[in-house]
């Protein structure tokens, strides 16, 4: 039976007994090295004491792909403090928005404090503290345990198994929880060997560097691995999540032999609540154990579920009855599968009534146009289409807005009027993304309107 850890002590604790290499890394000139699962316990271990006499309640760990970095986050989680990673391959400005959540943390943390300064309900392991990707509104804070950590870890294996022999590539970043999960704490949980990315601008070469049986990673990674035939031949799965993969994608790892499994979750729900299992239809997710998953009146997917969140740092929990609201769109099928529709505020809601579906809309015309960077947003009441990353010349911007709204027409034949594109902007800049790569939509509507 696939043991479900309930802490990083006991996680680490257990490494103790294990033979095996745990953590693997290389350098910029092909000079590898790793340390046994035995070795890491002791690092961690060792540094657990010098974190109690040092740490702060809060600490901002900068996770530099090495495995230094790895044992202080989990050396600083076993000691009690809360934990902020700082990553530095994310967007400029996420490493100050970690020093400024560190600081609102630890004034949280200090407003708890009874008259006996201690604070109420907080013993044993820190927390880690993870933002939301921020694609429909602001970026929130959200507290999440070791406990819900390895919950999260356990129910992953449940779906998709990893172990002694299989090497898991971790070129995502810790500072998000699907990274975390699963490019490092699932194939540590469950004795894989875990290979620390070299650079960011090294990844495409990763895998034919280190060879993994297992690549976890976003849609936009996994599609430029291809087109720069950089797949290692050893690799059997890839796991998709972080956002929408398309048929295409999954199409062109099948031809290589290549497993796929598509993942669904959020932060707040530590990473995955549901996952394919049926190779032909990527797309269908069976829920997770423990994952209670429903689909509400408004179509909205609900969840309750032991990887829950505690929160959001310095608000109340945002449940209702014991479940979270995504704010995600979704249907099960005859077979229960879950399958996803899109964001409740990827949807347009017209003056009569009418709902336009943004993703499959921006699916549909990317195949159309040939234009990887657009987005359907609303101006002045009616849809329209913003396409990014071309050009500041004027005249050629004119030219393709004229070819690209021949386009539209034909897109738009049989639409009613207020499900039609009205519109094409063109720009030369990219559209507002995510380190995902999805869309931040509430972004582009402010840029538009």
């Amino acid at each position: 039976m696939t043991k479900r850890f309930s802490s990083f002590e006991e996680l680490v604790s257990d490494f103790l007994s294990r033979d095996g290499t745990a953590i693997r890394w290389g350098d910029m000139d092909g000079v590898t090295g790793e340390v046994s699962y035995k070795e890491f316990a002791e690092m961690i271990t060792s540094e657990v004491f010098h974190v109690k006499a040092e740490c702060s309640s809060v600490e901002v760990v900068r996770y530099e792909q090495n495995v230094t970095s790895l044992v202080d986050i989990f050396a600083h989680v076993i000691a009690g403090c809360d934990v902020i990673i700082a990553d530095p391959r994310v967007p400029e400005g996420f490493n100050e928005m970690a020093a400024e959540a560190a600081e609102a943390a630890k004034e949280a943390r200090e407003q708890q404090r009874d008259k006996y300064g201690r604070i109420p309900g907080r013993q044993g392991e820190g927390e880690l503290l993870f933002f939301t990707s921020g694609t429909t509104s602001s970026s929130k804070i959200v507290r999440l345990t070791s406990r819900s950590l390895c919950a999260s870890a356990w129910s992953g294996q449940c779906m998709l198994s990893c172990g002694k022999g299989d090497v898991i590539l971790s070129n995502l970043s810790l500072s998000h929880a699907y990274g975390f999960v699963c490019s490092m704490l699932w194939g540590l949980a469950y004795g894989a060997t875990v290979a620390l990315g070299r650079d960011v601008h090294r990844f495409t070469g990763d895998a034919l560097f280190f060879k993994p049986t297992i690549l976890p990673g976003v849609p936009s990674q996994i599609d430029d691995m291809l087109n720069k035939d950089a797949l290692n031949p050893e690799l059997r799965v890839v796991l998709i999540g972080g956002a929408p993969c398309s048929n295409r994608l999954v199409d062109r790892l099948k031809e290589k032999g290549i497993e796929v499994y598509v993942g669904y979750g959020l932060t707040e729900t530590s990473s995955g609540i549901a996952i394919s299992q049926d190779p032909d239809e990527p797309d269908a997710m069976y829920p997770c154990p423990g994952a209670d998953i429903r689909i509400e009146e408004d179509g909205e997917i609900s969840v309750a579920t032991p990887c829950m969140m505690q929160g959001y740092l310095g608000r109340e929990p945002m449940f209702e009855n014991g479940r979270f609201y995504t704010g995600d769109l979704g249907w099960f099928d005859e077979k229960g599968r879950l399958h996803l529709k899109g964001r409740k505020k990827d949807v347009l809601l017209m003056d009569d009534g009418a709902k336009i579906f943004c993703p499959e809309y921006e699916e549909d015309l990317m195949e159309r146009t040939g234009l990887p960077d657009i987005g359907v947003t609303m101006k002045d009441g009616h849809a329209v289409l913003v396409a990014g990353s071309l050009t500041n010349d004027p005249a050629i911007a004119e030219d393709l807005r004229g070819k690209v709204l021949k386009t539209i027409g034909k897109f738009n034949s049989g639409l009613p009027d207020s499900q039609q594109i009205h519109d094409v902007i063109i720009r030369k800049d990219a559209l507002p993304r995510t380190a995902t790569g999805k869309l931040k939509r509430y972004e582009l509507q402010e840029q538009i309107s």
